[in-house]
């Protein structure tokens, strides 16, 4: 009886490493199949929306966080149409520029889904609307006309600069589980009231009170949005 009881004793002692081992590579295994970034933690993206296109690096720093940065830029200009303002026909010529550095930490809550929270940094290196306004007609008083060169144009310039903190959501992985990946990003910048610079030439008066004024009604517009698709390639 002693020795079948000490016979079992010596088979679960040399057995346990044999189990306790089997267990570790088991669930080694079962995480390396769930989540297979370790070995590629890094990845290149191409991305486009609003504010603008560009590229990205993203490093996987563990199984929830991936860091993010990138760089996003956007022209669009001599965009020329008439319009009326206060019963005068203006021509208007637009350009809109954007050039935006990001800094994102990406939190992902389950390594099962591809859900993401992301909070960052932008620097807004460049990012406005400049208009320039000229009248398209003369302007007469009485016999005197006075032509629409000699009354000047307005150039207008709203632009947001300097660093704006970032929140976001979105789907998809920063370096993906396969070789390519696809993900879209919905976040806003806090970025403050625009800046406004107004240059008026000829008999047009350009006066400080009036860009001040125009700041001051323009100060709600301090949240810009970033809505962005992105295709990751894991390096």
């Amino acid at each position: 009886m002693s020795k079948s009881i000490l016979s079992i004793v010596l088979g679960l002692v040399f057995m346990a490493p044999t189990v306790a081992q089997d267990s570790t590579a088991a669930k080694k295994a079962a995480t390396d199949e769930l989540y297979p970034l370790w070995q590629n933690r890094h990845a290149i993206a191409i991305s486009g929306g609003l504010p603008g296109f560009g590229l990205e690096y993203a490093y996987n720093l563990n199984r929830s966080l991936n860091l993010r940065a990138g760089f996003l830029a956007f022209t669009f200009n001599d965009f020329n149409t008439d319009m009326d303002i206060s019963g005068q026909s203006v021509n208007v010529n637009a350009n809109l520029t954007s050039t935006v550095f990001d800094l994102m930490l990406e939190y992902q809550p389950s390594t099962q889904s591809s859900f993401k929270l992301v909070a960052g940094l932008g620097y807004l290196n460049n990012v406005g609307l400049n208009t320039l306004i000229l009248l398209n007609d003369d302007i007469g008083y009485g016999d005197l006309v006075i032509d629409n060169e000699e009354i000047g144009d307005i150039d207008l310039t709203v632009s947001w600069t300097g660093i704006a903190p970032y929140m976001g959501f979105g789907f998809g992985r920063a370096v993906p589980k396969k070789r390519v990946g696809f993900g879209i990003e919905v976040g806003t910048y806090y970025a403050g009231g625009p800046n406004v610079d107004i240059d008026a030439s000829g008999m047009l008066e350009n006066t400080s009170e009036e860009e001040a004024e125009l700041e001051d009604n323009l100060a709600s517009y301090a949240w810009m949005p970033r809505l962005m698709a992105r295709l990751a390639i894991k390096l």
